[in-house]
């Protein structure tokens, strides 16, 4: 519990690591806008930004405010983890 309790709650890494995140977050929404809105595909994307953007802010925190980006990576790895969940018992939100 403890190891996880470290990586969880470190001090943000800066911004080079959380440029790219967000990055990432971005161009996923924007798939998901064009993907899931206007050709009705697969939510995936947009869960995909959403855990990457709050990666990526964790990151650009003060060092000061690990709790506060401990709370956002684990948030980042709940919508991943609830995503995986809802798909495994309705497997048609793929679509």
């Amino acid at each position: 519990m403890e190891v996880v309790r470290q990586k969880l709650f470190r001090e943000p890494d800066g911004r080079a690591k959380a440029l790219p995140q967000l990055l990432l977050s971005l161009i996923a929404f924007l798939a998901w806008g064009y993907i899931g809105v206007v050709l009705g595909g697969s939510r995936l994307l947009l869960v995909m930004g959403i855990a990457s953007g709050c990666a990526g802010v964790a990151e650009l925190l003060p060092p000061d405010h690990r709790r506060s980006a401990g709370i956002l990576r684990i948030l980042g790895i709940s919508a991943i983890i609830i995503f995986l969940g809802l798909l495994a018992t309705n497997p048609e939100l793929i679509v």
